[in-house]
C-alpha cells in the first residue's frame, strides 16, 4: 500500500490482502487504484475481493470510478477473472477502468508518477518505479529473474521493494536470489533493501547477510504492517 499526501493505492495484492490492511488499519474505501505487476495469483487474487467490498459495503458509495493497472493483457484478465461473478464484481456505481502500461510507459497517478518496466519472469511482470515532485522514490519489482532492466527501475531509489524467493543454496527460475538481490541494490545504488516475496529456507534471515556481501545499506525482512517514510 502506498499512501502520498493526495492518494493511496496498492500494488499487488494475493489472498487475505484486504483483511490484512483492515486489522493494520488501511482503509480500502480510500484506495482509487489498484496495480499489478502480474497476474499470477499470489499477487492477484485479492482483486475480485476487493471489487465485491467496493460493491457491497454498506453506506459505501465510490465517487469516481476505481482504477485497475497492469500489463498489456491485463483487461482481459480481469474480464475472465470476474466471469461468472460479474454482478457482484463492478466495483460499485462508478464501476472501474482498466490501464494498461507498455515497457518504460509512465503514468501519473494523483501526485505521483509511476513508470513501468518490463522484467524477466515466466510471463509479463511489470516493476514498477514510483515518483513524487519532490523527487522521492522507490521501487517494486513484482517476479523477476534478473535482468539489466532492473537496475534502471531502481537507480537511486530510497527505497527498493524486491524479490527474493531464494538464498544462495535455492534458486527459483524467473525469481530473485539473495546475493542477485545485494548485486541488484549496489549496482543501482539505492538507499534502503527491503526483501519480500520470501518462500521459507532453513534459514530466513540468512537472506539478510547475502545481500550484505554486495550492499552496505540498510536491508529489512518485510513483515506484514510495516511502514516505510520516503
Amino acid at each position: 500500500m502506498v499512501q502520498t499526501h493526495e492518494s493511496q493505492f496498492s500494488i499487488d495484492g494475493g489472498s487475505g490482502t484486504l483483511r490484512r490492511q483492515a486489522e493494520f488499519g488501511i482503509d480500502f474505501r480510500n484506495t482509487h487504484w489498484l496495480l499489478y505487476t502480474h497476474v499470477h495469483p499470489d499477487h492477484s487474487l485479492d482483486l475480485l475481493h476487493f471489487l465485491f467490498a467496493s460493491s457491497y459495503t454498506p453506506g459505501f458509495d465510490r465517487k469516481r470510478p476505481l482504477e485497475l493497472v497492469g500489463p498489456r493483457g491485463f483487461e482481459n484478465f480481469v474480464e475472465q477473472y470476474r466471469d461468472g461473478i460479474l454482478s457482484w464484481t463492478k466495483g460499485g456505481d462508478p464501476g472501474f477502468a482498466v490501464t494498461e502500461l507498455d515497457h518504460q510507459e509512465s503514468h501519473a497517478f494523483g501526485d505521483v508518477r509511476v513508470t513501468a518496466l518490463k522484467l524477466n519472469h515466466s510471463i509479463t511482470n511489470m516493476g514498477y518505479r514510483v515518483e513524487d515532485k519532490q523527487g522521492r522514490s522507490f521501487a517494486f519489482t513484482g517476479d523477476t529473474a534478473w535482468c539489466e532492466e532492473l537496475v534502471d527501475l531502481a537507480r537511486n531509489v530510497d527505497v527498493l521493494v524486491a524479490e527474493c524467493s531464494g538464498d544462495e543454496a535455492h534458486t527459483l527460475d524467473g525469481h530473485l536470489s539473495a546475493p542477485e538481490v545485494g548485486r541488484l541494490a549496489a549496482e543501482a545504488k539505492v538507499k534502503q533493501v527491503v526483501l519480500t516475496h520470501l518462500y521459507p529456507l532453513p534459514n530466513d534471515r540468512g537472506r539478510i547477510a547475502e545481500v550484505a556481501r554486495s550492499y552496505a545499506g540498510p536491508i529489512l525482512l518485510a513483515r506484514d504492517g510495516d511502514r516505510f517514510m520516503v
